[in-house]
């Protein structure tokens, strides 16, 4: 039996990623007008560890460590892509801190280009039911202004 408008709930997608994994989460309005939060799935950053590594970067960071990160961007983008289609996500918006954010936007987001947002923050310590908590979450869902 189709849903009608009045019970539908609000929902945003969004994911969050950092340099060992990605969660793809997603935040509805409850009927009784809570929030909650699922994760759906999770990416592990499966690029292997390098035992003898070359000279720092400017930061202090190995070559290796910046190239494991570009990967794992790609390959988190290649990912949110699939899903986005899989899950029929209109919008998601990405969560990382400033150094995964920055090897993201250096990867083309093909189809999640215009229906992607990015926010630097580190939300990956958070479980679901304080994401729902968070203000940047409750934000986000009060963002998007679907039923």
């Amino acid at each position: 039996m189709p849903q009608t408008i009045a019970f539908q709930r609000k929902q945003a997608w969004f994911a969050l990623a950092d340099a060992e994994r990605c969660r793809l989460m997603r935040c509805s309005l409850t009927e009784q007008g809570t929030q909650h939060v699922d994760e759906h799935e999770a990416l592990k950053n499966a690029w292997p560890e390098q035992e003898h590594s070359r000279p720092t970067t400017g930061g202090g960071t190995t070559h290796h460590v910046e190239e494991k990160e570009r990967r794992f961007a790609g390959e988190i983008v290649d990912w949110l892509q699939k899903r986005a289609t899989e899950h029929e996500i209109d919008h998601l918006m990405i969560f990382a801190p400033p150094r995964m954010l920055g090897a993201l936007r250096k990867v083309p987001f093909g189809s999640l280009r215009g229906h992607s947002g990015e926010l630097q923050g580190d939300l990956m310590r958070l479980e679901a039911g304080q994401l729902a908590d968070h203000p940047m979450i409750r934000d986000l869902l009060r963002a998007t202004g679907k039923p």
